[in-house]
This record gives C-alpha cells, sequence and structure tokens, in this order.
C-alpha cells in the first residue's frame, strides 16, 4: 500500500559557467514578480488526500440510525480535515469482503467497517493485507493473535440502554414498558439488557416486554414493518413505553408508536428527533445515544495527525462516547423529580457507585 508521501521543496543548484578569456557583461538581473516563487526553486506540490472508505452492514446509509451516524462522523472529518471519503453499501453478508477489496485495490488509507456482523471479513482483510488501516465499529480483537492494524470502536451501550430504562420506568403510567430490538448480537443484547436493568433500578415492579428480530424475521436492522407488528403487540399488552433499537426495524416501531395515543417512545444510536419524521418526534422521550460518529472522526482524525495504532477504544459514559438525548417537545411532561433522578444515575455510572450488571460481562447475549 502507498502511504502519505510529502513532496519536499526541491532546490535547483546553479550553474556555473566557465568562465571566457574575454569577459562578458551580465545581462541585468530580471525583478522577481510578487507571489513568483525564485528563480532557483521548484514550487512544491500538493501532497496526496486521504482516502477514507467506509462499508455498511446490510443496513444503508439512510437509516437514520446506526450506519448514517458512523458516515456523519465521516462527513465531519472531510469537513474539517479536506480527507475524501466513499461509502458502499452492503445488500448482504457476501458483499463484505467485496466492498472492502474494492477500497484494497483503490489504495485508501483507512477502511471502516461498520457492526458486527463484519468482524470475520474485517479480520480476514487486515490479515491477508497488513499494511492497510481499518477501523470496525462494534467490534473489538483481543489476544496476542488480534490484528495489529485494526482500530476497534466499541461502545458501553450496556450504560446508555441503562439511563433509558430509568426514564421508562419512572415515566409509564401503565407499568408495562417494552423493547423491540435487531439482531441479538452482543451490542443489542448490551442496550437490550442495560435497558431492562435501568427499569428495574427505579421501578423494581415493572413489567417488561422485550423482543428480538430473528434471522427469519426479514433482513437484519431494515425490517420496519416487523418492528412496526412488534411494537403494536406490545401496545396491546399494555406498553406505554417503548425503547425501539435496531436501525430501520426500530424505526417501523417508533413510527408505529405514533399511530397511538399516549404511547412514548424511545430511540437508539444518535439523537432520532432529527432524523424521523414529525409525526415521530411528537412522542419520542428520548434516544439511547451511542457516538458511532465521534467514534468515526477520531478513526480518521488519528490517520490525519499520523498517530494511528490498531487496537481497541471504548467509549463509554467517562467519554462521552454514549448518553441520553434531550427531551425535545417533551420537555415539559418529565417531571423535575425524573430529571433528578437521571442525573443522580448519571453521576453514579460515572464514579462506579452505581453499576448497569453488565460490567466484565464478555457475551451479554447468554
Amino acid at each position: 500500500m502507498k502511504t502519505l508521501k510529502t513532496l519536499s521543496l526541491l532546490a535547483v543548484s546553479a550553474v556555473v559557467l566557465a568562465a571566457c578569456a574575454v569577459p562578458t557583461p551580465s545581462a541585468p538581473a530580471q525583478p522577481q514578480q510578487p507571489g513568483q516563487p525564485a528563480p532557483t526553486e521548484q514550487a512544491a506540490q500538493p501532497a496526496k488526500k486521504i482516502k477514507v472508505g467506509l462499508v455498511t452492514d446490510v443496513g444503508s446509509l439512510d437509516d437514520r440510525s446506526f450506519n448514517a451516524s458512523a458516515w456523519e462522523g465521516v462527513q465531519r472529518a472531510v469537513r474539517d480535515f479536506g480527507v475524501e471519503a466513499k461509502a458502499i453499501e452492503s445488500k448482504q453478508p457476501t458483499d463484505y469482503i467485496k466492498n472492502i477489496q474494492t477500497f484494497v485495490n483503490e489504495e485508501y488509507d483507512l477502511i471502516i467497517t461498520v457492526g458486527f456482523l463484519m468482524g470475520d471479513d474485517t479480520r480476514k482483510a487486515a490479515e491477508m493485507y497488513p499494511n492497510q488501516k481499518f477501523a470496525i465499529v462494534d467490534v473489538g480483537y483481543f489476544g496476542e493473535n488480534a490484528p495489529k492494524n485494526v482500530m476497534g470502536l466499541l461502545f458501553a451501550e450496556d450504560q446508555s440502554g441503562f439511563l433509558a430504562g430509568v426514564v421508562a420506568g419512572l415515566m409509564t403510567k401503565s407499568n408495562v414498558v417494552g423493547g423491540v430490538y435487531g439482531l441479538a448480537i452482543p451490542p443489542v443484547c448490551r442496550f437490550r439488557k442495560g435497558y431492562e436493568n435501568g427499569v428495574k433500578f427505579v421501578n423494581p415492579n415493572a413489567r417488561i416486554l422485550g423482543v428480538y428480530q430473528g434471522p427469519a424475521d426479514g433482513t437484519p436492522f431494515n425490517n420496519p414493518q416487523w418492528g412496526a407488528a412488534r411494537a403494536r403487540d406490545q401496545m396491546n399488552e399494555g406498553a406505554d413505553v417503548i425503547f425501539s433499537a435496531g436501525g430501520t426495524t426500530g424505526n417501523g416501531g417508533l413510527e408505529e408508536i405514533a399511530k397511538a395515543q399516549g404511547v412514548l417512545g424511545i430511540g437508539v444510536d444518535q439523537d432520532q428527533y432529527y432524523t424521523l419524521s414529525e409525526n415521530v418526534r411528537k412522542i419520542l422521550l428520548t434516544s439511547a445515544m451511542k457516538r458511532v460518529d465521534q467514534a468515526t472522526y477520531l478513526a480518521v482524525k488519528s490517520v490525519v495527525d499520523g498517530a494511528f495504532q490498531g487496537g481497541n477504544r471504548v467509549f463509554d459514559i467517562t467519554n462521552d462516547g454514549i448518553g441520553l438525548a434531550p427531551f425535545h417537545e417533551l420537555e415539559d411532561k418529565v417531571p423535575q423529580s425524573v430529571r433528578d433522578k437521571l442525573q443522580e444515575v448519571i453521576e453514579g455510572l460515572k464514579n462506579g457507585t452505581i453499576k448497569t450488571g453488565l460490567e466484565g460481562v464478555a457475551n451479554p447475549c447468554e
């Protein structure tokens, strides 16, 4: 792979003419025009732009959630650092390695892969091309055989989910809360279990409903009809606050909630108030955020700064890697007592006096 080359200013040495027997008067020197290089120098050539390629999981770039957030971080890096960027959407899992290979062939400086399901193919590519820099969202590689050229971007989703659960547990009037989720993979399981533990922390008597999208339930993270049907099921069982966390699958759940009366939704990954319909904004209590945008932005910045290192980087509540979105249009509906309790939990998670129950859990899906 080619690395970024810095072209130095080439000094052109003066050619000394042999003196003639009879000296010839030299021509008068021409004045140098403003902005022109000195006649003995060659102007520097511009450095090659850093190129960043992003490969999505089977969800699309316009999922208004996970992939969109990853791409937003790259786009911010384009604006701040002047890098070039391109994204390729994967339509099916067999596209992963092919899409990665496209960026390898085109000599991109950093390849970012998005999602837990891309972990195996990203590892294979990293081992095949040890001089290529990679970053992957939601995957970490551990042990002495971990690839040295991959930056794993990990998140404490359980903390974000826990905060969402605290709000849901305090805001429910029916004492039934729900959750509609994508595939049961570790990041999603951490969201769900963190949420359920947050509900129990403030409301141990609440009934908690939840369902994962299964392999047979359409395209993973991209089946809004399935998400809508599951949200409808839970509302029929009395749920009046539902955490909908699963890409466009989850978005379908939020759209369905918006059709009901007296039911509130909670979004995921980014502040979905800014990405979903006006109807959803009216019922969106908050969003359990994970700063995928910040993670991809910092991965690109590390390459720009010449400071890229393989290994895992964890984004949690102590470094603003996760958080809870504002209440927006429901600001007046959230009592001060709920805000006070939420702030207490935030401080407890930061200083370690409150636990989500998933600390040190290797596989939260078990």
